[in-house]
This record gives structure tokens, sequence and C-alpha cells, in this order.
């Protein structure tokens, strides 16, 4: 990772705190112990890793893999925590909520959430399999990490990092501006339907979205459970976008596609997401990748001058 990766993340995480100083919001920290234990096994590991390649003359390709791959998963260890308190902090900023809004945007480019939703409600077993897909994307977003890293494409991974860490930012800080409940809760009048499901799909978010928009109530974050907030631009339809690029042109490539496929056709029903997020999510993920992509390109060529230079 770069330098500049982990004082963004240092950045981030001050910011954190100083909202927590500030604020209401409050943290559980019986849960951290674990999150520190296990960010510092990942740390040792991976700092000993570097200590070795230093010291051997020509490394193993197997043990600078496995450097990369422990690197890698203690750099989404420590952002996946502050990008989940950030989403909820920020939830907490009195923007009114965008339901109509983003429903009368469905309906000016005819898209048709409550067809959609109906049809995918009518079949079990694809609905199940959506449930799946959608529920999983933060393990196999390390698997994607994990296999790109085995395999050696280490500048795949390394983007995949960036650009999901990127990605989750600007998510995160739009969505703060548009708050919503769920597309099911807006567009379905009649709730009594899913009596017999014993679960509203798509509205597992509510409870943490009033708690944190309620003033007058107490506020306290546990760190082992933050679920996603942000619905416009859709995220999970970012992250399948971003593990399509990460897998081109390797063998990963097709099983890629078919996860995110799914993955993204569950969001409006899993997600509570109206198709606008979705699209929106597209365009979000779509630029970070051409964006970053540009910057290094550019500054490849300094990279290389410096080295050669040491």
């Amino acid at each position: 990772m770069r330098c500049s990766s982990y004082i963004t993340i240092l950045a981030l995480t001050a910011l954190n705190v100083a909202i927590l100083a500030f604020s209401r919001a409050e943290l559980l920290t019986s849960t951290l112990p674990m999150f520190v234990a296990q960010g510092i096994i990942l740390l040792v590991i991976f700092v000993t890793m570097r200590r070795l390649l230093n010291k051997t003359a020509r490394a193993a390709i197997s043990l600078l893999r496995l450097h990369y791959a422990v690197e890698g998963l203690f750099f989404l260890h420590i952002a996946w925590l502050n990008l989940r308190l950030l989403n909820h902090l920020s939830m907490m900023l009195p923007f009114p909520y965008a339901d109509t809004l983003l429903a009368g945007w469905d309906q000016a480019l005819h898209l048709d959430w409550l067809s959609y939703f109906n049809a995918v409600l009518s079949l079990p077993q694809v609905f199940h399999v959506l449930d799946v897909a959608y529920t999983s994307l933060t393990l196999l977003s390390v698997v994607v990490l994990l296999l790109l890293v085995s395999c050696g494409y280490i500048a795949r991974a390394r983007e995949f990092i960036d650009t999901f860490f990127v990605t989750a930012m600007i998510c995160i800080l739009v969505g703060a501006a548009f708050p919503a409940k769920a597309a099911v809760l807006t567009l379905i009048p009649d709730l009594s339907i899913f009596a017999q499901m014993g679960w509203i799909p798509g509205s597992y978010h509510i409870a943490y979205l009033e708690e944190l928009r309620d003033p007058s109530a107490p506020l306290v974050l546990n760190p082992a459970n933050l679920p996603g907030l942000a619905t416009f631009p859709s995220f999970h339809t970012a992250s399948g976008i971003l593990i399509i690029s990460a897998c081109r042109k390797t063998w990963l490539s097709a099983p890629a596609w078919i996860y995110a496929t799914v993955m993204i056709s569950a969001t409006p029903v899993l997600g509570g997401h109206y198709i606008v997020d979705l699209i929106a999510g597209v365009l979000v993920a779509v630029l970070v990748v051409t964006l970053l992509r540009r910057v290094n390109r550019e500054s490849a060529p300094t990279a290389q001058l410096q080295h050669a230079v040491a």
C-alpha cells in the first residue's frame, strides 16, 4: 500500500474521533479489544514478511505474495471500521428523507421498481440466491483480494483496494445528503403481505437510521454491528463494478461477472434501493476507476525515475 493510503486512513480516524468527541454519539468499547488484537496480528505478520523480504536477496514468490495479502487484509481491517463509523456518524446530519425524490427519479426514467420487486418475490428460489449474494459482499471482497494476490495480480489487488476505499468514501458522503428509509416502505402501501415471512426485505437498516436521526435518543455505536446505511449511490452496486474491473482479463473475470450481476440484481430487493441508486453506483465506480487509473499512469514514470536514481 502507498504511504498516502495510510495517511488517508489516519485522517479518517481523526475525523471519526472528533465527531465522537463533539457529538452525542458514543462508541461501545467492549468489542474494540478483539478488533485491535486482530489488527495487531495482521500488522505483525506483514511487517515480519517485509523484514524477511528485505533480508532475502532473492525472495520466494510465495513469501512476497503472502506479504501483499496480509498487508491488504490489514488495510481493509482498519479501513472498514472507519468507513462504517463515518457512514453512521454522517447520518446524524439533519437532511430530509429523500425517498420521494428518489422514487420520483425512478418514475421520470420509467424504472418500474414495484414490478421488479414483485417478480423477484414470486420466485422463492431466486429470492434466496439474491439474498445470499447480497449479504456475502464483504466476504467475497476479501476472497477477491486474496485470489488476485495469490495469482500474482498485485497491481490489480492494489487497484481494487484503492478504488474500493475511494468509492466507499464518495458513497458515504453523498449518501449522507440523501438519507432514505427504503423503497419497500415507500412504494408498498400494505406491509402486512410480509407477515408470513417475519421480516420486510430491504428494511434491515431502518432502526439504526431512525436512532441516528433522533437527537433526543441516546446513541451508542457497536463497532461489531454497523450495517451500511447509504442509499444513493448504491455501494453494493459500485462494489460489483469494482470487482469486475479488478478481475478483468483474468480467469477470475467470468466468476466476477456472474457474482456481480447476481449481487447487483439483489440490491433493489434486499438493499432497500431505488433503481436510480444502482445507476448512480455504477457511475461512481466507473468514475473512480477511470480517474485512479489515469493518476497511476501519470505517476508511474516519476516512480520509475525515483527508483532508478535510488
